[in-house]
């Protein structure tokens, strides 16, 4: 979608119900450094606006808490575990996050510490999913505390269903820390630049979830995000969304997200009516619905080698592997089709100027409907699919149609004729 600025600032795979379909239901902390170094080079302000990217494109299946650390570590907000991922509970944590200030050291022990034990406390008081846990990582400085302490922390604390993101950001040597992190526990480092693209780095945490759940295993997610109000401006509504893999490859590819826009007045009406009531039926119904599969992922060690050089960029970062996959390691992004149209004539749709919805649909072409499969890609792309023009393949089936016609009415006609006599 582009602005009236000109600008495309729509990216949907940052919205809740592409990233909840391409994920699943799971348990996310950020842990953000806050320390004075923070203050150099505007990388607060990046931060800042990764960070409430990252938060506002949670669903509501999800839970989640911020950590803002630097000498000490706390959980920002009005509670110190994790909370649902609503509308309301994103906002006042991204409101907290605009008031974060650079000061201070980088103690790593406290951040993960503190992380660790939310984790722990959240499921104590069933503030979880259930599911998966994200904890996502980010400094620009080295760490003040001691590094052996630290790795015998995580290798005390972490379970086996909690990935772990680290970020290093900013052009200072900060160490090797973050990405050794990522390579002794199955986690994924990115290195960012101070003129990098932050919030696009931390989105693509969802890549990981997005891989295992291409597992056939998985088929039954179907995702369900929180009412929100339509862009088209037609009201309140909730959107069910899936996942869309290429399985020509192997592993798949995620090459994008299906979903159907619901009405909120048509829910209501199916739980009995535009009341108080049957509004909280259809909230608890969707939670209900946006938690009720968790999907099982299965990463081998090379599609993890092709998360961590390619998940937080396309061109691919060498620097980021762990060096545990002897066999090729794969780019993450579909290639494009050879007939795939250049960029300005795929949004203008130039091609199919001034024609039906059913001939550029091309499920209902004149008289007879299209055959399934009866068409080719070379066929549809050579604008055989249009109205008044017949298609070969269907010529025969046609023609059998009539002569069974003209049989049966000669028979009538022959069978009356008979009676009379």
């Amino acid at each position: 979608r582009t602005c009236p600025n000109g600008v495309n600032d729509y990216d949907p795979r940052v919205r809740p119900w592409y990233v909840a379909a391409s994920s699943g239901p799971k348990d996310v902390i950020l842990v953000l450094d806050t320390s004075g170094s923070m203050g150099s080079y505007n990388r607060l302000n990046i931060m800042k606006k990764a960070a409430k990217a990252v938060v506002k494109s949670l669903g509501v299946g999800d839970y989640f808490a911020v950590i803002a650390f630097n000498d000490d570590a706390r959980v920002i907000g009005d509670e110190s575990i994790m909370i649902r991922a609503t509308d309301e509970n994103k906002q006042k944590i991204v409101d907290q996050i605009d008031l974060f200030d650079a000061i201070n050291g980088t103690n790593y022990y406290n951040a993960y510490n503190l992380a660790f034990q939310t984790f722990k406390s959240s499921k104590l008081q069933d503030r979880t999913s259930g599911c998966h846990k994200a904890l996502m990582f980010l400094s620009d400085g080295k760490m003040n505390d001691d590094k052996d302490d630290l790795f015998d922390l995580i290798s005390r604390e972490k379970t086996s269903d909690t990935v772990l993101f680290t970020y290093s950001f900013g052009d200072s040597n900060i160490g090797s820390v973050p990405g050794e992190i990522a390579c002794s526990y199955n986690g994924i480092w990115a290195q960012i630049s101070d003129y990098g693209d932050l919030a696009k780095s931390m989105g693509a945490y969802y890549k990981f979830f997005a891989y295992g759940l291409s597992d056939p295993i998985n088929y039954k997610l179907v995702a369900w995000v929180q009412p929100y109000k339509f862009a088209t401006g037609f009201g309140m509504g909730t959107t069910a969304s899936v996942p869309v893999y290429d399985r020509s490859v192997d592993p798949p590819i995620l090459a994008g997200v299906v979903g159907m826009d619901v009405s909120f007045i048509a829910l209501q009406k199916s739980f009995g009516g535009i009341y108080y009531e049957s509004k909280d039926a259809m909230h608890a119904t969707i939670i209900a619905r946006a938690e009720a599969f968790c999907p099982e992922l299965r990463i081998t060690d090379c599609q993890l080698e092709s998360l961590r050089k390619y998940g937080s960029n396309e061109e691919g970062d060498d620097g980021a592997l762990c060096s545990k996959c002897n066999a090729a390691i794969n780019n993450l992004k579909l290639p494009l089709c050879p007939y795939y149209p250049d960029e300005d004539e795929l949004w203008s749709n130039q091609r199919n100027k001034g024609r039906t919805f059913v001939d550029r649909a091309c499920c209902n072409v004149g008289a007879e409907p299209r055959i399934e499969n009866s068409l080719t890609n070379n066929e549809i792309r050579n604008g055989v699919c249009r109205e008044g023009i017949i298609v070969v393949s269907v010529l025969p089936f046609i023609i059998s149609i009539i002569v069974v016609v003209a049989v049966l009415s000669l028979g009538s006609y022959i069978f009356r004729r008979l009676q009379k006599y």
